[in-house]
């Protein structure tokens, strides 16, 4: 069949959409605009502290209450009160957070007792896993977790 312009525009959202181009377009556009940025070195001469970082105890009382350890606030609104900027701009907008998600979510991604799904449900807030932005998997495996075909 030969391909005319007319056939090859109506052609062309379907291919952008084709799971094999557009996942790779934008694992890569997250990692240009989200990851790479986040990779650059602090100001010279700043100390930079992580309030996140599990084996210094200096700043539980950040998120926590004293006794017995519970968050200070709901998981949202812990996270967000540093992290305002992930509010509406963050990339996974999409996804339910603060309601209870309609696929099966395996228990390596935790939700709340009410089984919501909220900052804690992909982000590993005491950085123990040493994923980059703090995630529970490695990003390349994040979306392929809950989503199949990824």
């Amino acid at each position: 069949m030969k391909m005319t312009q007319s056939s090859l525009n109506r052609a062309l959202p379907a291919t952008i959409l084709s799971p094999k181009i557009f996942f790779p377009a934008t694992v890569a556009l997250f990692l240009l605009l989200v990851i790479l940025p986040g990779m650059a070195s602090s100001e010279e001469g700043r100390v930079d502290v992580n309030p996140h970082d599990y084996s210094k105890k200096d700043f539980c009382s950040v998120c926590h209450t004293s006794e017995p350890p519970l968050l200070n606030l709901d998981p949202v609104t812990t996270c967000t009160k540093c992290h305002p900027g992930n509010v509406g701009n963050h990339p996974v907008t999409r996804h339910p957070i603060g309601k209870m998600p309609r696929i099966r979510v395996p228990a390596s991604l935790p939700l709340t007792e009410n089984g919501e799904m909220v900052c804690y449900t992909c982000h590993e807030p005491h950085n123990r896993s040493r994923h980059g932005k703090m995630l529970r998997v490695d990003f390349t495996k994040l979306c392929a977790t809950c989503h199949a075909g990824y």
